[in-house]
């Protein structure tokens, strides 16, 4: 599959028939963060075997890869793009009396024939970072940004903001810790290597503030949500929020009519966004669940080695 276009009818029939998949679960988080997808989703799961709904759901999931090829592209890396008969391998096993070859040799001979048959199926060797499952069952590269330059590159700039957003301020990065961010893990300081922050604003009153802090590994950076986690609100915020499952861990805070802010953490990655201003209320959740997943989406395409390029969607305020 060359066209995320193509997917569209493998993502719609694993939302459908495979609802408890990894994919089919972040899929699902991903549609619930754009408008219309939720509810498209919803219908769904209520009448699957409605046409009518499988036809929303389908006009949605194309909406989606349309809107974010980025994530079409990982989305062909999983199970979704791969073919769906791949070729089988036979392994020939000669009598014991026709031949004579070491147990070294028969080892080398398996190892050759898995990698054979792991490159007919479409797995390349190498070419992406170590994965390790997260927090939500996905697997996610556990390469670390340890440039200043690496963390700002999984800021979003203003080709990646939704219209009518501008810089306000920033970006600023820079190596470990600083005023703007202290050390969050007292017992491992320098395993803290660097960030990065930027600000944008939409009309006079609507801002956002992004964050990426980066560590050496996912377990330092897990131990840094948690420190951060507990500061996150501090004496104003009232209460918790539901936040789509983004990333390993998530977790959002509100601030009542004055916005919200999310915590999240995707591999060696620590990311916070504060969505503020009258315009971004409790009932406007899924504005910081877009901005936040735009952010982790990011962090995700720079621990993959690829420059980040994802966007949110055209408009949002």
């Amino acid at each position: 599959m060359g066209d995320g276009q193509e997917l569209v009818a493998a993502v719609v029939d694993a939302l459908v028939r495979a609802p408890g998949t990894v994919v089919a679960e972040l899929v699902r988080a991903r549609l619930r963060a754009v408008p219309g997808g939720g509810e498209a989703v919803d219908a769904v799961e209520a009448r699957p075997a409605d046409p009518q709904t499988r036809a929303g759901l389908v006009a949605a999931v194309g909406q989606l890869l349309a809107e974010d090829p980025a994530f079409a592209r990982y989305l062909l890396t999983t199970e979704l793009g791969r073919p769906k008969d791949p070729p089988t391998v036979h392994l020939r096993v000669a009598p014991p009396a026709a031949t004579r070859r070491s147990t070294g040799g028969i080892l080398v001979t398996l190892a050759l024939v898995v990698v054979a048959a792991l490159v007919a199926l479409g797995i390349n060797l190498g070419s992406r970072p170590l994965l390790q499952p997260g927090v939500h069952g996905l697997a996610h590269a556990v390469t670390a940004l340890r440039q200043p330059a690496q963390a700002q590159g999984v800021l979003p700039d203003v080709r990646a903001m939704p219209s009518g957003w501008r810089i306000e301020s920033g970006p600023h990065a820079g190596s470990s810790t600083s005023d703007d961010v202290p050390c969050f893990v007292r017992d491992a300081c320098d395993q803290q290597l660097a960030y990065a922050t930027v600000n944008f604003r939409a009309g006079s009153r609507h801002s956002v503030e992004f964050t990426v802090v980066t560590f050496a590994s996912p377990e330092t950076a897990g131990r840094a949500f948690d420190t951060m986690l507990g500061g996150v609100g501090g004496a104003d915020a009232t209460a918790a929020i539901p936040l789509p499952p983004i990333g390993d861990q998530s977790a959002a805070r509100t601030h009542g009519s004055q916005g919200a802010e999310a915590l999240v953490r995707v591999g060696t990655t620590l990311l916070y966004v504060r969505d503020s201003g009258p315009g971004a209320s409790a009932a406007d959740v899924p504005v910081l669940a877009v901005f936040a997943q735009l952010l982790a989406t990011r962090s995700q395409q720079a621990q993959d080695g690829q420059v980040p390029d994802a966007a949110a969607p055209g408009t949002l305020t």
